[in-house]
């Protein structure tokens, strides 16, 4: 019955030790113990072909325009962000985003969107995304009620040619031992998250490197799903619609077959499992301290329900 504003308040603050992960985990009986899925490790080289000058200036002389219509003319920024925007996230929404500046966006989009006054609108500027252009509708103290539009340089057909035939170069000289896929991805990669790393990927769930089977994004899946061990992937086209078009090829590094959960091996998925026991603990402290003099609204047709705690007093 608790809200979920209520609960991240009393939780938000917890911790975990690795004392207290090890006696969580040492405490599950042995033929209790969960089991967790096949993982997989996989590494992958990326080549972000770039969009050339003329592109680019196509795509800020349009902003330009958007931003002349806006401007000197009054149309609405919501509309054509409606219209013109490459960013999914925000296209059915008018190009609206509320920020502050711990909002994960990039450095140059939130130097822009706190430089300006409500209804002002920027000058076109680049991202790692593309183009911009932003509008301000409310300043909110540390936060800001924003709408930008994405326009991202067209990369001819040529250059995307030029890229996978690259990439082929590069695979090839990795299967005649040349050099080693970590050693290819550090010196040939346009991925800086990645190339510095072996081009290993992080899961984005726990920052891992490790990606479960059965949680693998289906199109991610699709990529790897017939690789073999050591198998390096041919050229393989993926398009962002945020990020723009590019070419990776890609490798499992290592394979984990399903297997009944190991301290050392799993720790970050025993750590989450500890911590989530935890701060279910810690409400249900609360819920014990407080339950007798905090009142919540119950619907009549719902006080005959079985609750877990005593919401329903007489």
């Amino acid at each position: 019955m608790l809200s979920e504003r209520m609960q991240r308040k009393i939780v938000d603050e917890i911790e975990i030790t690795p004392e207290e992960v090890r006696q969580f985990y040492n405490k599950i009986p042995k033929d209790q113990r969960p089991v967790f899925g096949a993982e997989l490790e996989i590494a992958q080289i990326v080549k972000k072909p770039e969009a050339p000058e003329e592109e680019k200036q196509k795509v800020i002389d349009r902003l330009n325009k958007i931003r002349e219509d806006v401007v000197d003319k009054g149309s609405s920024f919501a509309v054509k962000a409606i219209l013109y925007t490459e960013d999914p996230g925000s296209k059915q929404d008018g190009g609206y985003y509320k920020i502050n500046k711990q909002t994960g966006f990039a450095k140059e989009f939130k130097d822009v969107a706190f430089s300006l006054k409500e209804g002002e609108v920027s000058e076109p500027f680049e991202t790692a995304f593309g183009y911009h252009i932003i509008t301000v509708d409310k300043i909110l103290g540390q936060d800001r009620e924003i709408r930008h539009i994405l326009l991202i340089p067209k990369v001819p057909q040529s250059t995307l040619d030029a890229a996978k035939q690259e990439l082929d170069t590069i695979r090839e000289k990795i299967m005649e031992g040349k050099f080693t896929f970590a050693e290819a991805a550090l010196n040939f990669s346009d991925q800086k998250e990645t190339k510095y790393d072996g081009g290993q990927l992080r899961n984005p769930l726990d920052y891992s490197s490790r990606f479960e089977l059965t949680n693998m994004d289906p199109t991610f899946y699709n990529q790897i799903r017939n690789l073999k061990d050591n198998e390096i992937s041919k050229p393989i086209l993926e398009e962002d619609p945020r990020d723009g078009t590019s070419y990776k090829i890609m490798k499992i590094t290592n394979r984990y077959d399903e297997h009944v959960a190991d301290f050392a091996k799993d720790y970050l998925k025993i750590q989450e499992l500890a911590l989530t026991e935890k701060k279910a603990e810690a409400i249900g402290k609360w819920m014990a301290k407080h339950i007798d003099d905090t009142y919540v609204s119950v619907n009549a047709s719902n006080r005959d329900c079985n609750f877990t705690n005593n919401w329903v007093k007489d």
